[in-house]
């Protein structure tokens, strides 16, 4: 698949049509409020709705999906009912969340947020929704960013090489990223203005054409994250990591982290900025209706993601994974995401200034 090849109002263009799919998309089925019904089976369980839907707003097997499909059983067992799974990919997100908040207001149907793809439906998206509208249950995982180049490029032994060459021939390395406004682009962007290089960024549709894009030899280099490429792994290299240190060497080649390896300030380039997190919500109005139900969600949450067979299982996945375990609390992800919101507000501007060069 090929790259996005937007200038400013192209992609103000792209955007705003985004937006009108995901209109068009959840107006055909804002009458459906079947999903999450009381009407549902109760169960033994107490909480009062078996099964519970629980909405992807990616297409199965994606990242959220897979993490998903990985603590389901703990959180069944924990939360003493069915989980049912459905699929809404589409409009950045847009229809997968907007279907969680069109569900009945009981705790019937949570749903998976990929940040900061939810803020940048609202930022750049033109989703209907905003952040008072939803009660988070808590934060599942984290995968930090980084730089991978293919095994077979030999013009490269570092990312000091890298950066070097992108600042004595700017704009002829091609960079692709899983779209014109995300956490790839964001991290790239802040590399520039800390160290001088500048790149072509390429953004492609989605981050599985982005990393395709590199294994295919389209692009020189493809700005991911830790988790999310090690499907990758057997053709391309780690260059570096977005992070205070390098806590998955064996998952990054050893990296070293960009600041180290550069020489700039670690908070010219948070870590935390091209950083992908996966957290569950459910609508504001359930909390406000049946807040002891948030409350066993959450307590149904924190006891899966706690458990030491949960985190075994995590370490026997080929390679391990247990080091993407992230757990936050609903009130500490409600902070950590609006923190993040401001974040990307702050970078707009820089984001779109990069792509466009």
């Amino acid at each position: 698949m090929v790259g996005y090849s937007l200038s400013a109002s192209n992609r103000r263009t792209f955007l705003k049509s985004i937006g009108v799919a995901a209109t068009a998309a959840i107006a055909g089925c804002t009458e459906d409020v079947s999903i999450g019904s009381e009407s549902n089976n109760t169960g033994g369980s107490g909480y009062g709705i078996d099964p519970v839907t629980f909405i992807v707003p990616f297409g199965a097997g994606g990242g959220v999906d897979r993490s998903t499909r990985q603590i389901q059983p703990y959180f069944e067992e924990n939360l003493g009912v069915k989980i049912k799974p459905e699929y809404k990919p589409g409009a950045g997100t847009q229809i997968g969340t907007q279907a969680v908040l069109n569900g009945r207001p009981d705790g019937g149907t949570i749903g998976a947020a990929s940040i900061p793809a939810f803020d940048f439906t609202m930022l750049v998206g033109g989703a209907e929704y905003s952040m008072s509208d939803f009660t988070w249950i808590g934060n599942l995982l984290e995968d930090p960013g980084l730089l991978r180049a293919h095994k077979n490029d030999d013009r490269f032994d570092t990312v000091e090489d890298v950066f070097n060459y992108a600042k004595q021939n700017p704009g002829e390395l091609k960079v692709s990223t899983s779209g014109p406004y995300n956490q790839n682009v964001l991290g790239l962007a802040l590399l520039q203005e800390a160290t001088g290089a500048k790149f072509n960024i390429v953004p492609y549709d989605g981050g599985s054409a982005s990393r395709g894009a590199l294994v295919k030899r389209e692009v020189d280099l493809v700005h991911a994250n830790v988790f999310n490429s090690l499907g990758t792994a057997d053709s391309t290299r780690v260059l570096a990591v977005h992070a205070d240190e390098n806590k998955w060497g064996q998952l990054t080649d050893d990296a070293p982290t960009f600041s180290d390896a550069l020489g700039f300030d670690q908070s010219a380039v948070p870590p935390s900025a091209p950083q992908v997190r996966y957290a569950w919500f459910t609508s504001a109005k359930v909390e406000e209706q049946h807040s002891d139900r948030i409350e066993q969600l959450r307590t149904a949450f924190e006891k899966s993601i706690k458990s030491d067979q949960y985190v075994q299982d995590l370490k026997e996945k080929n390679p391990p994974i247990d080091t993407q375990v992230a757990y936050y609390s609903g009130e500490e992800t409600a902070q950590m995401n609006e923190e993040k919101h401001n974040q990307l507000k702050e970078y707009l501007d820089l984001m779109e200034k990069a792509v466009d060069q």
